[in-house]
This record gives C-alpha cells, sequence and structure tokens, in this order.
C-alpha cells in the first residue's frame, strides 16, 4: 500500500479551498434567498377571534384547585360569552369535585391551528390543547378541539366547545368544498 503524504503548502491549499467553497455557499444563500411559504396575513377581526379562542380555552383548561371553583369560574366568564359562561356554570361542581379530590394543578398552552368556518357574528376555530399533565379520569395531555366565538358589544369572545356531531358535520363540509 502506498501512503500519502501531505506537504504544509498543499494542506493549507486544501483547507483554503475548503474555506473558501463554504463562503461562497453563505453568500449565495444572502443574496439568493430561498424561497418561503407566504403564510397569510390576518385581519385584525381574525387576530381577535382566534385570541379569544385561544384565550378562553386556555382559561377553561388552567386548573388550580387550591384556588377554588369560584375564581376558576370567574377567570373563564371573563373570556367568556355570559351563555358560555352559565353552560360551564351548569357542570362545575361535578367538574370541581374531581379537580379538588385529586388536587389538581394544570398549566395549559393553546394554540389557534386554524380557521374553521366564519360569519359576521361567529367563527370556530380548531385549536390544539397542551396540558402540564392529564386532567382526572384522563391520560391525554395533548388534546385538538374545535371552538366557537361570537362577536359580541365588548369584541370576540369564547362561547364553546364544539359536540362531536357538529365538528363532524364541519370536517364533512370543508371535505366537499376541497373536492369542488
Amino acid at each position: 500500500m502506498k501512503e500519502l503524504t501531505f506537504s504544509k503548502r498543499n494542506a493549507f491549499l486544501i483547507l483554503l479551498i475548503i474555506l473558501l467553497t463554504g463562503a461562497g455557499i453563505l453568500l449565495f444563500r444572502d443574496f439568493f434567498p430561498q424561497p418561503s411559504a407566504m403564510i397569510p396575513t390576518q385581519s385584525p377581526e381574525e387576530v381577535a377571534a382566534s385570541q379569544a379562542a385561544v384565550e378562553g380555552t386556555q382559561a377553561f383548561f388552567q386548573i388550580q384547585s387550591e384556588t377554588g371553583k369560584d375564581a376558576w369560574l370567574d377567570h373563564f366568564c371573563a373570556m367568556s360569552t355570559e351563555s358560555g359562561c352559565t353552560f360551564v356554570q351548569m357542570g362545575a361542581d361535578r367538574l370541581w369535585k374531581k379537580y379538588a379530590s385529586s388536587k389538581v394543578s394544570v398549566q395549559a398552552t393553546v394554540k389557534a391551528v386554524e380557521q374553521v368556518s366564519v360569519t359576521a357574528a361567529e367563527q370556530v376555530w380548531k385549536v390544539e390543547i397542551i396540558l402540564s399533565e392529564p386532567l382526572p379520569g384522563s391520560n391525554k395531555s395533548k388534546e385538538e378541539a374545535y371552538v366557537l366565538v361570537v362577536k359580541t358589544e365588548k369584541g370576540w369572545k369564547f362561547d364553546r366547545f364544539l359536540l362531536e356531531p357538529e365538528i363532524q358535520t364541519l370536517i364533512e363540509r370543508q371535505q366537499k368544498e376541497d373536492h369542488q
């Protein structure tokens, strides 16, 4: 087998070629940026509605059993419509029994994924929910939900989570529109 030898001069030239090639690639990238996917700009209405969907969902899932049911409801109702607040209040006692006995302390991170349906006074948003830990009786810490937000005199407010039949109807309608 023949042994390869490099002189200092040849090693320097090889290193110089590698460095110049790397610098050329970096300069080429700067002068000719890659086309990026166009991200549509949301209107102020869409921003406000998506923010209401996120904040209402987050308020529902931010649960600190040590602060009590009333504090949780007050925070949620501040983000929600009157009817949404009333709906949650009807089931709050039953929910809170589970939370208090389990000493629940859950943080929620919510992200608006997409606007699914829109009218002048209502919007449906698909949201992604990540919980710091699963709720009692569940093993899920990540979930998707569809939420209805309503335009009120005070701006966009969270109203409620959509039920499974409503979600299926929306998905089927979207699929029909996509195939047309």
